[in-house]
């Protein structure tokens, strides 16, 4: 897993009283962009305690807009590497049937022990696409070379894709119309406006960015 977002919660603050509850700081990342209506996904979440205490086995649920439950995960016993006490875990949900924006919000109970924790939060938002009817192919290459572009970005929000050795990307999108972006490293981004009615095929022609010569 890699940690594209991790942004944190408190819910409570421990202060100097050790009679105080330790505060639950959770977290989520690797959440997709978009999941088709229905459909599984996974992500990670991770929760940690500011005085290091060991969360491992400790259950994390998530709850739905409706603030049903969505599923459980209990934490692992290893720490997300680089970080201070950050236990994590893979969980897996189903989408909601209805496409929009979902306000979803994953909970951790509080309990008592020798140090007796609070319960901690975290809000995520899950967007659910339509399930996707039409492939656009898209090439992106090099203005002036006319050279495919390997590694370049193409989003049709909220699809997204990357190229390939052949600068060519294949988005799954649902009929309806997009904004195609498309950028890619050292190159300037090139934006077009598309109606998508059935398959599609169409490029991008990209300028390299010019280093500005007045700038040493």
């Amino acid at each position: 897993m890699r940690l594209a977002r991790a942004e944190s919660y408190m819910t409570n603050d421990p202060g100097n009283d050790p009679a105080e509850p330790h505060a639950a700081q959770l977290t989520a990342w690797d959440v997709p962009s978009a999941v088709v209506a229905g459909e599984r996904f996974k992500f990670a979440v991770g929760a940690r305690c500011p005085a290091g205490c060991d969360l491992g086995g400790r259950e994390l649920s998530l709850f739905d807009q409706e603030g049903s439950p969505a599923g459980t995960v209990k934490l692992g016993h290893d720490i997300w590497p680089g970080t201070e006490a950050l236990y994590f875990a893979e969980v897996e949900a189903g989408a909601p049937l209805e496409a929009g924006s979902h306000h979803w919000e994953a909970k951790m109970a509080g309990w008592d022990a020798e140090l007796p924790h609070a319960a901690g939060s975290f809000p995520l938002m899950v967007r659910v696409v339509p399930a996707p009817d039409c492939e656009v192919t898209v090439r992106a290459v090099d203005r002036e070379k006319q050279t495919p572009i390997k590694g370049a970005r193409v989003v049709m929000h909220p699809y997204r894709a990357v190229t390939d050795d052949n600068g060519i990307a294949r988005v799954r999108v649902a009929r309806g119309q997009y904004d195609i972006l498309v950028s890619g490293s050292q190159y300037l981004p090139a934006c077009a406006s598309v109606e998508v009615t059935a398959d599609l095929i169409t490029s991008a022609e990209l300028y390299a960015d010019q280093p500005d010569e007045d700038q040493e």
